[in-house]
């Protein structure tokens, strides 16, 4: 039972707001979470959505081919990989996805989330070994 819980699977805007949460139990990073993170953020804020991802390139891949692909599609979600991690894409996936060759997003990095686990650290010492009940 330690192991049960893996960690959590979030979004945020751009502004630090933390938009949706879910607890990954079992797996580890699963697409199931992306997909379902992407489903929430289209039913709430609708069109014209841009949602960065370490990996974009297989996160886009499983969009477009899953229930939710068509809507994605026509409120035109833009996926697009965070600063940090598209400077290690190739050319193709850079040029693609980088948020410095699309236009829409201004001068945002793109690291939100990683701002937000990381200024979440301090709170492992008090969780590492709570109960499901504490944790939550």
């Amino acid at each position: 039972m330690v192991f049960d819980q893996m960690g959590i699977f979030l979004v945020a805007c751009c502004h630090g707001f933390i938009e949706c949460v879910m607890e990954m139990a079992h797996s580890g990073e699963l697409a199931k979470y992306g997909l379902t993170a992407v489903n929430k953020v289209l039913d709430v804020c609708r069109n014209d959505q841009a949602i960065d991802h370490d990996i974009v390139c297989p996160s886009r891949k499983t969009v477009t081919t899953s229930s939710i692909g068509r809507q994605a599609k026509e409120l035109h979600l833009q996926l697009v990989v965070n600063v940090f991690h598209g400077f290690s894409h190739n050319c193709h996936c850079q040029l693609e996805n980088h948020p410095l060759y699309l236009t829409g997003l201004g001068i945002e990095d793109l690291e939100t989330c990683e701002c937000i686990f990381a200024s979440s650290n301090s709170t492992t010492p008090l969780i590492w070994h709570a109960s499901h009940f504490h944790w939550v």
